[in-house]
C-alpha cells in the first residue's frame, strides 16, 4: 500500500512539475507559401486557462542563424526562468511566441523563390492571432531577436512598421558595407548573398539594390524618418563583440544624426546567451512600458556614502577633471570613486579645468605629493585635455567626454587601459564611439558602455560614475 501511495505522489510531482513548464516547443504550423512545416515554441501567461476573456499583446521572438526556437530556452538564455523573476518583479502578461526561422534572415530572397517575410506576415501572425486571444493589432506587437534574429526582429518592422510598434534588436547580425566586401566569398554566398544577391561576387557587385533595401544603414533616412518613427527602436548589443559592435555603433551614431528617437545599451559582454538574457531584463519592462503609455525604466541610482577618507600619499592618485560642475556634485563623486577603497592608499585630486590645466594641476601634485600610480576621469570637455595627455596615465576613464574634433583620427595608446561611457543621448556620442573603434583597432584593453539617458544631468553622472568605479585600480 505504501509502494502505491509512493508511486502516486511522485506521478503528482511529475505532473505538476510539467504544468509549470510555460515554454511548450514543438507546436505544429504549416506554410503553405514555403509549402513545409514550420514549429514554433510559445509561452502563454499564467492564468491564460483561467482568464478566458482577456486578450494579451504579443512578442515574436527570433533566434540566431544555425538555431532554433528552442534555443531561446536553452542553459544559457533560460528565457522561462527570466521571464518568471521578471514576472515577480511586476512585468505583466505577454504573449511569448518563438517561430522557426531557418537560416532566413527572416527575409524574402531576392530572387523570390523563399518569400519567408511574406509568409511571416501574411500567415504566421494571422496564424498566432486566431489560435490565441492576441491583441492583434501593431500597438500590441512587437519583435525581439538575437543575432541574425536581432536582424530578423530589425528588418521585418523596417520593412512592415504598419505591423509592429516596437523592435529590440540583440548582438544584431549585420555588417557596414566596407565589411561585406571583404567577406570570404563562400561565406558571402552562403550567409548574405543567397539571400540578398551577388552570389559569386566581389567588391561593389555585393551590394545590390536589394541589398540596400534591407540594410539598415539605407532605411534610417531623413527621408524615411517620419514613416520609420512609428517603431520604437531599442538596439543592444555588448562591447566584447568583434565586428558586430563596430556595426551597431554605426548605426546609433547614423540614426542620432538623422533624428531617430531610440534606445541603445552597450554592457560588458559578447555574443552569449548570458548576454542576451541581460538584454532581455532590460528590454520587457521597456516595451511593457511602450504599450501600456507608462514611465520608462530608469537606470538604478548610485548610493553616495556620506563620509570619504582624506587623501592619502604613496598609492593611487586618480585625477577627477570637469568643466565646471557644481562644487556638492563634485563632492558626491570623489565620495563613489572613494567608496570601498578600504585602507589602500588613495588620493582623487579634482580639476575644474574652467580655471586651470589639468597638466598644471598634475605638475602642482607631483611637486607636493607622492604616488605610484596616476588615473583620470574626465567628464564632458574635460575630456579634451585628459585625451591629449594619456601618456601620463596608465588607466583612462571618459564618461560623457568631449575628445576630438574629429573622431575618426582618435588613437589609443595600447599599453593604457580605456574605458568609455555615455547616455544613449550624450552630446559625445560620435567621440565616445571613435574612442571605442580606436581601442579594438590598437588592441588596448578597455570596456564600454552605454546606458538609458535621464533628464537629470545630476542623475546621469553619477551613474556613470558608478558604472567606472568596478574598473578602478586602487
Amino acid at each position: 500500500m505504501k509502494r502505491i501511495l509512493y508511486i502516486i505522489a511522485i506521478c503528482a510531482i511529475a505532473i505538476t512539475a510539467d504544468a509549470q513548464e510555460r515554454f511548450v516547443s514543438g507546436q505544429p504550423f504549416h506554410s503553405e507559401m514555403l509549402g513545409m512545416d514550420l514549429p514554433y515554441a510559445i509561452v502563454l501567461p499564467a492564468d491564460y486557462e483561467a482568464e478566458t476573456d482577456t486578450r494579451y499583446p504579443v512578442i515574436y521572438l527570433t533566434h540566431g542563424i544555425g538555431c532554433t526556437p528552442d534555443d531561446w530556452n536553452d542553459r544559457y538564455i533560460q528565457f522561462e526562468n527570466t521571464l518568471n523573476g521578471l514576472e515577480e518583479a511586476g512585468l505583466g502578461d505577454f504573449i511569448y511566441v518563438f517561430p522557426t526561422g531557418l537560416n532566413s534572415y527572416y527575409s524574402n530572397t531576392y530572387d523570390g523563390k523563399f518569400p519567408y517575410m511574406d509568409m511571416f506576415i501574411q500567415e504566421f501572425i494571422p496564424f498566432i492571432d486566431g489560435k490565441y486571444r492576441t491583441i492583434a493589432d501593431r500597438d500590441h506587437r512587437a519583435t525581439i531577436g538575437f543575432s541574425m534574429g536581432g536582424f530578423g526582429a530589425m528588418v521585418l518592422p523596417l520593412k512592415h512598421p504598419e505591423t509592429f510598434c516596437f523592435s529590440a534588436p540583440l548582438s544584431m547580425s549585420f555588417r557596414t558595407d566596407e565589411m561585406y566586401l571583404e567577406e570570404p566569398l563562400k561565406w558571402w554566398n552562403e550567409q548574405w548573398g543567397s539571400i540578398f544577391g551577388g552570389v559569386d561576387q566581389e567588391g561593389e557587385g555585393r551590394l545590390t539594390d536589394y541589398y540596400k533595401a534591407h540594410c539598415p544603414y539605407y532605411q534610417f533616412t531623413r527621408e524615411n524618418l517620419e514613416e520609420l518613427s512609428k517603431v520604437k527602436w531599442f538596439i543592444h548589443c555588448g562591447d566584447d563583440e568583434e565586428r558586430l559592435l563596430i556595426a551597431n555603433d554605426d548605426l546609433h551614431i547614423q540614426m542620432r544624426d538623422n533624428g531617430y528617437t531610440h534606445e541603445y545599451r552597450v554592457k560588458d559582454g559578447g555574443h552569449t546567451g548570458r548576454y542576451w538574457r541581460t538584454c532581455l531584463q532590460d528590454v520587457l519592462p521597456y516595451i511593457e512600458a511602450v504599450m501600456t503609455g507608462s514611465e520608462t525604466p530608469a537606470e538604478p541610482h548610485a548610493e553616495i556614502p556620506e563620509k570619504v577618507g582624506k587623501n592619502q600619499d604613496g598609492g593611487t592618485v586618480i585625477f577627477l577633471a570637469h568643466d565646471g560642475l557644481k562644487r556638492r556634485l563634485v563632492k558626491d563623486i570623489i565620495r563613489l570613486v572613494k567608496k570601498d577603497s578600504g585602507d589602500k592608499p588613495l588620493a582623487v585630486v579634482k580639476c575644474n579645468t574652467r580655471w586651470t590645466s589639468l597638466e598644471k594641476k598634475i605638475r602642482r601634485w607631483s611637486r607636493r605629493h607622492s604616488f605610484t600610480d596616476a588615473q583620470v576621469i574626465a567628464l564632458g570637455k574635460a575630456g579634451r585635455e585628459a585625451y591629449a595627455l594619456q601618456e601620463k596615465f596608465s588607466r583612462l576613464y571618459f564618461d560623457n567626454a568631449d575628445l576630438l574634433d574629429d573622431e575618426t583620427q582618435l588613437q589609443a595608446d595600447p599599453e593604457k587601459f580605456w574605458y568609455m561611457s555615455q547616455t544613449d543621448d550624450g552630446p559625445y556620442y560620435k567621440d565616445m564611439g571613435g574612442l571605442y573603434k580606436a581601442c579594438k583597432k590598437s588592441g588596448a584593453e578597455f570596456q564600454y558602455r552605454v546606458r538609458n539617458g535621464v533628464p537629470d544631468d545630476r542623475s546621469n553622472i553619477l551613474t556613470g560614475i558608478e558604472t567606472i568605479k568596478p574598473y578602478i585600480i586602487y
